[in-house]
């Protein structure tokens, strides 16, 4: 995953040397449709300057996000890809101060302008609200129960997980690397979803990896690791479940 984070960053710094030093400024959205009357009322080089500017701290947010995930800083990770909104809304609104066609004959932005930009700011805000409510929802504890040899995970991923099909049960220290997301969420501390594993292969995961220990569930329908709210509840659903498969 580092190296994607790293590969991503790399694109944005190539994009930004190439706006700011090089006078690429096709690259810049917006600016590559205008036509040739519009396009000479833009200050290129002070955008050109700026847009560069600002892909390189995108990039350097972008880089600092993924290197603290692979060192198991999820929280600082997700706080890092949480900036990246703000420091959008300041480009969508600091790049209007170079397009001398939102403004008046006296310099002032003009009124249809401002109501572009804000309605532009408005639907970023009100997306990533949504997508911020969507992740708290989908990335809540799951709700186990037991009954009469049925393990029921509730949960977008939950599954009804029939004792009989367990081929082996055990109960981990520490969560199995995971290679990739195949099919899930992978927000700050929440692993649910499809998951493949290091050395263990396609494993459904409902984790909260900052709480070991993990239940480990070799099963014919599949793998699958999970663990509840405290570590305490794990133990005593992981004794629940060997208690049930002595009967």
């Amino acid at each position: 995953m580092i190296f994607v984070g790293i590969g991503t960053a790399a694109v944005f710094v190539l994009l930004g040397w190439a706006i700011k030093y090089k006078g690429a400024y096709w690259l810049i959205s917006g600016y590559n449709t205008m036509s040739a009357e519009k396009k000479g009322k833009v200050d290129t080089i002070g955008l050109g300057r700026f847009m560069g500017n600002m892909l390189f701290i995108m990039a350097a947010i972008l880089l600092a996000a993924f290197v603290c995930s692979h060192f198991g800083l999820h929280l600082v990770a997700t706080l890092a890809f949480a900036t990246i909104l703000p420091v959008t809304i300041i480009i969508i609104i600091r790049a209007q101060k170079f397009d001398g066609n939102t403004r008046d004959p006296e310099g002032r932005m003009t009124k249809g302008s401002k109501a572009t930009v804000a309605t532009v700011v408005t639907l970023l805000i009100l997306l990533s609200a949504g997508t911020g409510w969507f992740l708290f929802y989908v990335s809540r504890p799951a709700e186990f129960s037991l009954q009469e040899g049925i393990l029921e995970i509730s949960g977008i991923y939950g599954k009804s997980i029939n004792l009989a099909e367990i081929n082996e049960v055990e109960l981990v220290e520490e969560m199995p690397e995971i290679a990739w997301k195949n099919n899930g969420l992978d927000f700050v501390y929440i692993r649910k979803g499809h998951f493949s594993l290091i050395g263990q292969g396609e494993a459904i995961l409902n984790v909260n990896i900052s709480k070991p220990p993990f239940i480990r569930l070799d099963t014919d329908s599949g793998l699958f690791i999970i663990n509840e709210r405290t570590s305490e509840q794990t133990r005593e659903l992981y004794q629940d479940i060997l208690d049930q498969l002595d009967q």
